[in-house]
Protein backbone atom coordinates (compact mmCIF):
# COMPACT_ATOMS: atom_id res chain seq x y z
CA UNK A 1 0.00 0.00 0.00
CA UNK A 2 1.27 3.44 -0.63
CA UNK A 3 0.98 6.04 1.16
CA UNK A 4 0.48 9.62 -0.43
CA UNK A 5 1.53 12.51 1.31
CA UNK A 6 1.32 16.01 0.44
CA UNK A 7 -0.24 17.55 -3.11
CA UNK A 8 -0.13 15.63 -6.28
CA UNK A 9 2.62 16.64 -8.71
CA UNK A 10 1.38 19.28 -11.49
CA UNK A 11 1.52 17.67 -14.55
CA UNK A 12 4.49 20.33 -16.23
CA UNK A 13 7.14 18.81 -13.67
CA UNK A 14 7.00 15.34 -15.24
CA UNK A 15 8.69 14.47 -18.13
CA UNK A 16 5.96 12.46 -20.21
CA UNK A 17 4.12 14.87 -21.03
CA UNK A 18 7.08 16.97 -22.53
CA UNK A 19 8.52 13.83 -23.87
CA UNK A 20 5.06 13.04 -26.03
CA UNK A 21 4.86 16.57 -27.03
CA UNK A 22 8.52 16.59 -28.39
CA UNK A 23 7.56 14.40 -31.59
CA UNK A 24 4.28 17.08 -32.75
CA UNK A 25 6.78 19.67 -31.80
CA UNK A 26 9.80 18.85 -33.85
CA UNK A 27 7.38 18.30 -37.17
CA UNK A 28 5.80 21.62 -36.88
CA UNK A 29 9.19 23.32 -36.92
CA UNK A 30 10.49 20.65 -40.18
CA UNK A 31 7.61 22.22 -42.07
CA UNK A 32 8.09 25.59 -41.30
CA UNK A 33 11.75 25.06 -42.32
CA UNK A 34 10.86 23.30 -45.31
CA UNK A 35 8.25 25.23 -46.08
CA UNK A 36 10.91 29.02 -45.81
CA UNK A 37 13.24 26.92 -48.13
CA UNK A 38 10.49 26.14 -50.65
CA UNK A 39 9.67 29.73 -50.81
CA UNK A 40 12.93 31.58 -51.05
CA UNK A 41 14.69 29.08 -53.30
CA UNK A 42 13.44 29.59 -57.03
CA UNK A 43 13.44 26.27 -59.47
CA UNK A 44 14.94 28.22 -62.21
CA UNK A 45 14.60 25.06 -64.28
CA UNK A 46 10.85 25.74 -64.55
CA UNK A 47 8.73 27.48 -67.22
CA UNK A 48 5.42 28.69 -66.38
CA UNK A 49 4.29 29.34 -70.40
CA UNK A 50 5.15 26.12 -71.92
CA UNK A 51 3.37 26.83 -74.94
CA UNK A 52 4.63 30.35 -75.51
CA UNK A 53 8.22 28.89 -74.80
CA UNK A 54 7.93 25.86 -77.46
CA UNK A 55 6.95 29.15 -80.01
CA UNK A 56 10.43 30.87 -78.79
CA UNK A 57 12.15 27.44 -79.85
CA UNK A 58 10.99 27.51 -82.92
CA UNK A 59 12.04 30.70 -83.50
CA UNK A 60 15.65 30.02 -82.23
CA UNK A 61 15.67 26.89 -84.62
CA UNK A 62 14.98 29.32 -87.50
CA UNK A 63 18.43 31.14 -85.99
CA UNK A 64 20.16 28.10 -86.36
CA UNK A 65 19.25 27.32 -89.58
CA UNK A 66 19.89 30.90 -90.79
CA UNK A 67 23.60 30.20 -89.38
CA UNK A 68 23.70 27.14 -91.72
CA UNK A 69 22.61 28.73 -94.71
CA UNK A 70 25.51 31.58 -93.84
CA UNK A 71 28.11 28.96 -93.76
CA UNK A 72 28.61 30.64 -90.07
CA UNK A 73 30.45 27.74 -87.71
CA UNK A 74 33.50 29.10 -85.05
CA UNK A 75 35.49 27.83 -82.84
CA UNK A 76 36.04 28.74 -78.81
CA UNK A 77 39.35 28.58 -77.39
CA UNK A 78 39.77 29.58 -73.73
CA UNK A 79 42.70 30.16 -71.76
CA UNK A 80 44.08 27.74 -69.39
CA UNK A 81 43.08 30.05 -66.61
CA UNK A 82 39.38 30.07 -67.71
CA UNK A 83 39.67 34.00 -67.80
CA UNK A 84 39.47 34.66 -71.33
CA UNK A 85 38.48 33.34 -74.76
CA UNK A 86 39.08 33.67 -78.95
CA UNK A 87 36.78 32.88 -81.07
CA UNK A 88 37.60 32.04 -84.33
CA UNK A 89 34.65 32.25 -87.29
CA UNK A 90 34.45 31.04 -90.51
CA UNK A 91 31.72 32.43 -93.34
CA UNK A 92 30.23 32.83 -96.26
CA UNK A 93 30.27 36.39 -96.22
CA UNK A 94 32.61 38.55 -93.93
CA UNK A 95 31.11 39.18 -90.37
CA UNK A 96 30.95 42.70 -88.98
CA UNK A 97 30.68 44.19 -85.51
CA UNK A 98 30.72 42.75 -82.24
CA UNK A 99 28.86 39.44 -81.29
CA UNK A 100 27.75 38.03 -77.95
CA UNK A 101 28.82 34.56 -76.27
CA UNK A 102 26.90 33.50 -73.88
CA UNK A 103 27.96 31.03 -70.89
CA UNK A 104 24.85 29.39 -69.91
CA UNK A 105 24.94 27.45 -66.99
CA UNK A 106 22.84 23.90 -66.78
CA UNK A 107 21.18 24.95 -63.06
CA UNK A 108 22.23 28.05 -62.13
CA UNK A 109 20.69 30.62 -64.04
CA UNK A 110 22.60 33.13 -61.55
CA UNK A 111 25.78 32.35 -63.15
CA UNK A 112 24.64 32.70 -66.65
CA UNK A 113 27.36 35.18 -68.71
CA UNK A 114 26.71 37.63 -71.71
CA UNK A 115 29.42 38.46 -73.02
CA UNK A 116 30.77 40.82 -75.65
CA UNK A 117 33.34 39.99 -77.88
CA UNK A 118 35.32 42.41 -79.27
CA UNK A 119 36.92 42.06 -83.29
CA UNK A 120 41.10 41.32 -83.12
CA UNK A 121 41.46 40.25 -86.74
CA UNK A 122 39.04 39.50 -89.21
CA UNK A 123 37.30 36.37 -88.04
CA UNK A 124 38.70 36.93 -85.00
CA UNK A 125 37.05 37.54 -81.87
CA UNK A 126 38.21 37.91 -77.87
CA UNK A 127 37.02 38.67 -74.59
CA UNK A 128 37.37 38.25 -71.10
CA UNK A 129 35.37 35.86 -69.13
CA UNK A 130 34.62 34.72 -65.77
CA UNK A 131 33.83 30.83 -65.97
CA UNK A 132 34.65 30.41 -61.70
CA UNK A 133 35.02 26.19 -60.87
CA UNK A 134 31.79 25.21 -63.15
CA UNK A 135 32.26 21.66 -65.14
CA UNK A 136 30.06 22.28 -67.47
CA UNK A 137 28.34 25.49 -69.87
CA UNK A 138 26.44 25.61 -72.67
CA UNK A 139 27.97 28.46 -75.16
CA UNK A 140 25.37 30.25 -77.63
CA UNK A 141 27.38 32.54 -80.17
CA UNK A 142 25.55 35.43 -81.93
CA UNK A 143 25.47 38.71 -83.54
CA UNK A 144 23.78 41.49 -82.02
CA UNK A 145 21.23 41.69 -84.12
CA UNK A 146 20.22 38.03 -83.07
CA UNK A 147 19.97 36.90 -86.65
CA UNK A 148 21.82 33.99 -86.61
CA UNK A 149 23.23 31.90 -83.44
CA UNK A 150 25.71 29.13 -83.16
CA UNK A 151 25.30 26.15 -79.71
CA UNK A 152 27.90 24.53 -78.58
CA UNK A 153 29.29 22.76 -74.64
CA UNK A 154 32.39 23.24 -72.92
CA UNK A 155 33.42 21.01 -69.83
CA UNK A 156 36.26 22.83 -68.91
CA UNK A 157 37.95 20.00 -67.90
CA UNK A 158 38.18 18.36 -70.72
CA UNK A 159 39.15 20.56 -73.12
CA UNK A 160 40.16 24.38 -74.09
CA UNK A 161 38.57 24.19 -77.36
CA UNK A 162 34.74 23.80 -78.80
CA UNK A 163 33.41 23.70 -81.97
CA UNK A 164 30.19 25.77 -82.16
CA UNK A 165 27.41 24.72 -84.68
CA UNK A 166 27.85 22.25 -87.74
CA UNK A 167 31.40 22.79 -89.54
CA UNK A 168 30.90 21.88 -93.60
CA UNK A 169 33.01 19.11 -93.85
CA UNK A 170 34.82 19.40 -97.45
CA UNK A 171 36.30 16.31 -99.29
CA UNK A 172 39.83 16.42 -99.56
CA UNK A 173 41.31 16.22 -103.42
CA UNK A 174 43.68 13.67 -104.36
Amino acid sequence: MQNHTGAPRPWYKDRWPWLLMAGPFLAVVAGIITFRIAVVTADDMVNDDYYKRGKDINLELTRDKAAVSLGISAQAMFSDDKQSVRIVTTSQAPLQGELTLTLLHPTRQQDDQRITLTRQADNIYQARITAGNAKHWYLRLEDKAGSWRLQGEWRPGESAMVQLGNPKLEPVEH
